[in-house]
Order: structure tokens, then sequence, then C-alpha cells
């Protein structure tokens, strides 16, 4: 065996017994959880909750870093080049991994090559509401004023190629009627133009709705999930009032840079599925919140992503949507 190949194997193991310590002495220093949102939004509070649970269990600080912007790719792009070794993470969700690739020409980062799914954490129906102003008490109504008047029927939305809009587009396809958009610049502004009356209609989650819904400040008219949700067991689903496939949901999920060793994806995978499963964390960032548990671990969420992406790539081409 000559002395270049002796190296090169030794070379080989060192990598590979590298690997392996690191997968074992994970993590090595702070971590980091980037939110692309700002502070005090939904996913900013399951991180930071998951943020102080894993500080305890690693013995080293975990923190959350707001960087918020241009449809989560400022926060997706900082992260696809972080160093691939687990001390950074990015709490994605579907526009980060799944829609804006089919809504911009042109993106900063891959969202299939540039990140290894570890967790899908949390999940939330989607629902439609209704202003009190609006004279409509059922989604029968609601199609049958939207027949007979086209296009003067509004919604909200947080911008233009947002879930709400793609599920107000959808849904028009499945009713046969036209419906005005009116974007705003996120969920607050759209849940207080529909308080105050000035749209008619909007699709928002289920959390920031729980308090609109029973204050009475809003009409809730269906649930886009495929059984009645348990934040709301009186509203029929879409399927019972005859469109069964009008089913949407938004997500949240940690992701890795790609080439993140394996072991510390597992690792990470495991730690975060352990704290997410607790009844005490169900309760105050899940469950408590109107929020699904999914807890996907990375062949799981691997999955769910191609059927996310296929379904985001069929709805954007519904509502013929561009954002570049």
């Amino acid at each position: 065996m000559n002395v270049r190949r002796i190296f090169t194997r030794i070379a080989v193991l060192a990598l590979c017994a590298a690997g392996t310590a690191h997968g074992e002495d994970f993590p090595a220093r702070m971590v980091r959880i980037v939110v692309p949102f700002t502070a005090g939004g939904l996913a900013d509070v399951v991180a930071r909750g998951l943020a102080q649970e894993l500080t305890t269990r690693w013995s080293r600080p975990v923190i959350v870093e707001n960087r918020p912007g241009a449809n989560t790719i400022i926060a997706a792009e900082y992260v696809a080049r972080a160093a691939p070794d687990g001390h950074t993470l990015l709490m994605a969700n579907d526009p980060t991994l799944s829609s804006n690739q089919y809504l911009y020409r042109k993106l900063s980062y891959d969202p299939v090559k540039d990140f290894m799914p570890v967790v899908n954490l949390v999940q939330t129906r989607e629902i439609l509401l209704a202003s009190n102003d609006f004279a409509v008490r059922s989604v029968e109504e609601l199609v049958a004023r939207a027949k007979a008047r086209p296009g003067e029927v509004t919604y909200g939305s947080y911008g233009v190629g947002s879930k709400a809009q793609l599920d107000a587009e959808a849904f028009s396809s499945m009713a046969g009627i036209r419906l005005n958009h009116v974007p705003y610049k996120g969920v607050a502004d759209v849940m207080a133009a529909l308080v105050g009356g000035q749209i008619d209609m909007a699709w928002v989650g289920v959390p920031p709705s729980i308090p609109m819904v029973r204050g009475g400040k809003v009409k809730l008219l269906a649930v886009a999930a495929p059984q009645r949700i348990a934040a709301f067991p009186e509203a029929p689903t879409f399927a019972e009032l005859g469109f069964p496939k009008m089913v949407s949901q938004a997500w949240f999920g940690l992701v890795a840079p790609r080439g993140t060793p394996d072991e510390v994806v597992r690792k990470i995978a495991a730690d975060v599925s352990e704290v997410a499963s607790q009844p005490a964390f169900q309760e105050k960032y899940v469950t408590g919140v109107g929020l699904e548990p999914l807890n996907q671990g990375p062949s799981e969420f691997a999955r769910f992503l191609a059927q996310d992406r296929a379904e985001y790539e069929a709805s954007i081409r519904n509502a013929n949507v561009k954002l570049d």
C-alpha cells in the first residue's frame, strides 16, 4: 500500500470518527433558531418555548433570532449559508420551503437542495371568517351572493401570493364565483379590517381567530379540514357543505442547512420531538392555542414536503400569481 493511499485512508477514518463524535457531542456551543417573522407571532412563540426547553436539556444556550421580511426569504437565505453543523436552524413554514419556488422566478436559496428536514412541529387549519357587517350567515349564502354580484364580495389576505389569497382563489374556482382581493401587510391588519367591516371575509388560521370568534366580533362560516376541529366543533367543514377538496393548513417545522451530519440531525429531531410531546408543552404552545401537533421526524417531514410542494404548485397555477 503506497503512502498516498495510507494517508487517504487515515483521513477518511478521521472524518468518520469526527462525524460520530460531532453527533454525540452536539451541541458544542450556542444554538440559534432563526424565525422569519417578527417577535410575538405564532412561529416566534413556539420557537421560544422550544428554545427554553432545549436550553435546559442541552445545557447550552438556545436562542431565537428574528429575521423577518421578503416572504421568509431573508431568514431562509441566511440559514442556507450558515455552517452545516446544526448550530443554526430555521423555523420554516410553507412559503419558505413549498410556495416561494413557484411564486418567484428566481430565489436566493433552493428550497429543496439547501435544507435538510429535521422536525415538522405543528400545523394550523385555515378557516373562513366573515364580517358581522356582511349579510351572510353561511357558505351557501356567500356563494349565492357572490354569483348574484360578481366581483363585489371582498376578501382580505396578508399579501399577494399568501396562503389566504391562494385559498380564496381555490374556493372561488370550486364554487364558480369571482371575488375581489384586498391585500394587507399581515394577519393583524386583516383581522382589524374584518372586525371593522372594511372587507367581507377572510381566510385565517385558527389561533388568531379564537378570541375574535368566541368574542362575537366575526362570524365563522366553515373550516378547511378533513373533519371538524377541536377549537370550533360547531363549525362545519367545507366537505360537509359540498366542497370536499377545500382542505388547507399552514405548518411550522425546523430545518438545518444541507450538509449537516446525519447524526446531528437525528439527535436534534429526537430531542425536539421529546420536548414537543410533553403535555405541558402541548398545552402551552400547541393544542392550548389552537394548533395541531405534527411532530414528524426527518423522513416523514420529507414526504410531507413533497406532497405540500405539489399542492402549492397546482394552487399557484390556478390562481395565476407571480411575485416577480
